[in-house]
Formats: C-alpha cells, structure tokens, sequence
C-alpha cells in the first residue's frame, strides 16, 4: 500500500523524509549552489543525493562554474516519488500502486516544471537518473527541454587528460521498464569517456542488476580496475557498498571524473 504519511511530507516539503532543511543547507550554505533564480537551466537534484553524496555534488557544481552554465535549483523541488513508493511498489509487483505511484509522480513533477517555467527556464536537468522514468512520462507537459546530466556535461566538456583506468557501470534500468516506454539515452556518458585522452575504460555488462544479489556478485568478479565510474545514483550506492568489502576499489560518480580530466589536461 502508498504510504500517505510519505505523500503528505512531499506535498509539504518537497521531500519524503524530514523538512528539507537539511538538504536545503547543504546544497545552499555548504556547496554555494544558486536557488530560486532566473536561469537558462533548471537543475534537479533529487531526495537523498544531497545528505548521500554532497562531494559529487560539489563536483558538479565546480564543473558547472567552470564551464559558465547559466543556472538554478528551484526554491522548492518535489520529490518524483520514486523512492519512498514507486520503487517499493514495483518490487512488490503491485500494480494498483505503481499507477498511483505514476498519478502522483505526475502531480509532483508538474510542480517542479512551473516553477522552472516561472524562472524563464530553457532546459530542467535531471541529476538523479532514478528520476528519469517518472520525469519521461510528462516530457509532454511542458515546453521545457528535459535531459540528464550526463547531456548537459556533454555539451560543454570538450575534453580532458587522464592517465588512469576505469570500469564503466551505465546501469541496466530493469525497474524503469515498469514505470515507462520511454527509451533511456546513455550516449552522452559513453561520449564524455571518450573525450579524456589518456583513460582506459572497461565497460561492464549492463544487462547485469545491482539490485539482484547473483547479478551484483558477477559485477563484483568483472571488475579489473581500481576505480569503478557509473552514472545511475542507485548503482553509485549499491556498488560502493558491496565494493567496500574489498577495500582497494572506489566508486565514482562521472562528474567526479570530468573534474579530474580537466584538472589534469
């Protein structure tokens, strides 16, 4: 069943858990993003992204600032509902949930899109790529250009030095199918990897789930390098703590190795 404590929390804060101040600090006192402002580009950072990986974060601001992207978060971001009910309702197979989870994420979302029309916005820029799926149902909704960060990054990096090796994860999006038809675009991240000279990259399967603990001990095993890049926030957390148990590999986010390419170039 819906959770309609966690609804109400998300029609009062934004957020699914808590007021959002803590959130709202971090982004704002401790990594200095703009909020609330006129912008070309409207970044969407998800629920949990701030309290669980400011440093990438910050990262992505840096390469932000670096490239002179005109931008903004909004005053108040709606969560898409994709953790606290479409996810759980997906894993249970409950399909009376999952088309309320879609009605919902549509409210919220929707929000989140007039606000960013009201900033004289061009383009909302998904950071969390668990987003996506509820956010590629309401493409329709708006005038609004709606791409990943990975896009964005793609755009303005042109590319980078970087004597290192890497194992890429892209994610396999298994639960999206649940949620959307829509087609997710990994490209853009396949296309910044091939703009830093000097990196070797080996691309694991992405047909593997993280999520499914035998798929997760295959990833585990194919893993040759010392650093380990993905872009799917669930992947990022899923990998670092399976990979901790080993202790001698890291796990990255991609803006967190654009910002080491230009640091090096």
């Amino acid at each position: 069943m819906i959770d309609e404590k966690l609804v109400d929390n998300i029609r009062a804060y934004g957020t699914y858990q808590g007021s959002g101040e803590e959130r709202r600090r971090i982004l704002v006192e401790e990594i200095g993003f703009r909020i609330g402002e006129k912008a070309e580009y409207v970044i969407t950072t998800g629920c949990l992204q701030p309290e669980g990986m400011p440093h990438v974060l910050r990262a992505f601001k840096d390469l932000l600032d670096h490239f002179q992207v005109d931008y903004t978060l909004l005053s108040k971001e709606y969560c898409c509902g994709w953790m606290p009910l479409g996810q759980p309702a997906v894993m249970a197979k409950n399909e009376e949930d999952i088309a309320r989870t879609k009605e919902l994420s549509g409210e919220f979302i929707l929000e989140n899109f007039r606000q960013a029309e009201s900033l004289g916005a061009k383009s909302i820029v998904l950071f969390c790529a668990a987003c996506e799926p509820n956010y590629a149902n309401y493409i329709g909704s708006t005038r609004l250009e709606l791409i990943s960060q990975s896009e964005l990054l793609d755009r303005f990096f042109h590319g980078g030095k970087l004597d290192s090796e890497l194992d890429y994860y892209a994610g396999c999006y298994r639960f999206r199918r649940r949620i959307t038809t829509e087609p997710v675009d990994v490209e853009p991240s396949v296309r910044i990897l091939r703009k830093i000279e000097g990196l070797r990259v080996n691309h694991l399967d992405n047909k593997l789930c993280c999520y499914i603990p035998p798929h997760m001990e295959q990833l585990a095993a194919s893993v040759t390098a010392r650093t380990v890049a993905t872009i799917c926030s669930g992947c990022y957390y899923n990998l670092k703590n399976k990979l901790q148990e080993s202790g001698d590999c890291q796990v990255k986010m991609l803006p967190e190795v654009i910002l080491e390419a230009l640091q090096g170039a």
